[in-house]
């Protein structure tokens, strides 16, 4: 018996098509597209699943024929593309199709669309309605590419893990582990989803790590690297992991002043009063080298400077159910200044997943 879904249950299963996306499709965005026949009744469904590979729609009408798709109801995460790039355009495949609606969730930020994909469908008489619920989760769904296109710069997100009490190290420098196994898949995952993972010289020369990403779902994928290191130390340690492990081309260090290595790329960016890197100079020249989205998983003073500087748009906080003190730990926010309630940062939108005996908090920050 065919399987019957609503149209709210046909957009949530076209999410959690589009998700399937994530880690292979950037700079494009994670889209899911659901097909139900003239019944209401699952057809097909299909994500972009790889870049330069065929988008959501392509792939859920693949190998169905006309007489299938009838008065059939298609569900979109984001408007069908109108423009030819690597692959055709959506919405001029779609409408040659006897469609009877197109129920879209987002409109594309993308020029070259926006409106435009909307516009083809109803000329070849195709009615489209825009689904107005679950908008924040749409939103998240491809917030990268929605950031990209709205604001011309990458989408930043803060990884942090800490104790209940807000602790990610304790004084001495001593932080593995206090999150447990499935909270650090989760974050090889994020890492794996995220152009580049961005870290402070201090988290390089302590911790001495790898960096690399340790995912089932992504094996053999290389990451890019950004250290935090104004006056260059960790280019005078070629013995660190983190250059045995990564391609020179795929590892960045921002630096204050002219310097150059055959370790890594330097980035020469400006400073602030207080002696901290200008973060949204380093930005802008991480757009100049074609970076979409940033996962900063730097210690206290890194998280906290791109806080305090606002430019930080997602907060994943990984809590394990444990209590370090605050005489004895280092908390992750040290560096934020907070001098009255109404200057609190907010959390928007937040959602709670449970890993194990942990807890992943995640929200947006600053737009």
């Amino acid at each position: 018996m065919a399987l019957k879904l609503t149209d709210d249950q046909s957009m949530e299963l076209a999410m959690q098509e589009a998700l399937l996306g994530a880690g292979f499709v950037s700079p494009n965005p994670m889209v899911g597209c659901v097909i139900l026949n003239s019944q209401g009744e699952l057809l097909s469904k299909g994500h972009h699943g790889i870049y330069g590979g065929p988008h959501a729609e392509a792939n859920a009408i693949q190998g169905l024929k006309p007489e299938q798709l009838k008065s059939a109801r298609v569900f979109v995460t984001l408007e069908p593309c109108a423009h030819e790039g690597k692959t055709p355009s959506c919405a001029k495949a779609l409408a040659k199709l006897p469609l009877a609606e197109v129920i879209y969730g987002l409109l594309d930020p993308n020029p070259l669309v926006s409106g435009a994909g909307i516009k083809i469908l109803q000329s070849a008489g195709i009615k489209t309605t825009h689904f107005a619920k679950r908008q924040d989760d749409l939103e998240e769904v491809c917030e990268h590419f929605l950031m990209n296109f709205r604001a011309q710069k990458p989408f930043v997100s803060i990884k942090v893990a800490s104790s209940l009490d807000g602790q990610l190290a304790l004084k001495t420098g001593e932080s593995q582990w206090i999150t447990g196994e499935a909270s650090r898949e989760k974050a090889h995952e994020l890492r794996a989803i995220h152009d580049i993972t961005v870290v402070g010289k201090n988290t390089v020369l302590t911790d001495d790590p790898q960096l690399n990403i340790r995912h089932p779902r992504f094996p053999g994928k290389e990451n890019k690297i950004l250290i935090l290191d104004s006056s260059a130390e960790c280019l005078k340690r070629p013995d660190l992991r983190i250059f045995k492990t990564h391609r020179p081309e795929n590892i960045f260090v921002a630096v204050a002043s002219d310097i150059s290595s055959p370790l890594a790329k330097t980035l020469r960016v400006g400073t602030q009063p207080k002696g901290q890197l200008n973060l949204k100079e380093l930005l802008a020249r991480l757009w100049q080298s074609s970076v979409r989205s940033v996962f900063v998983e730097g210690g206290a003073q890194v998280v906290s400077s791109f806080i305090s500087q606002q430019e930080a748009h997602r907060l994943y906080l990984f809590q394990a159910p444990i209590i370090l003190g605050a005489n004895s730990g280092k908390a992750w926010s040290e560096g934020v200044n907070i001098e009255n309630m109404s200057e609190k940062i907010q959390l928007k939108t937040p959602k709670v997943q449970q890993l194990d005996s942990d807890l992943l908090i995640t929200g947006r920050l600053f737009n």
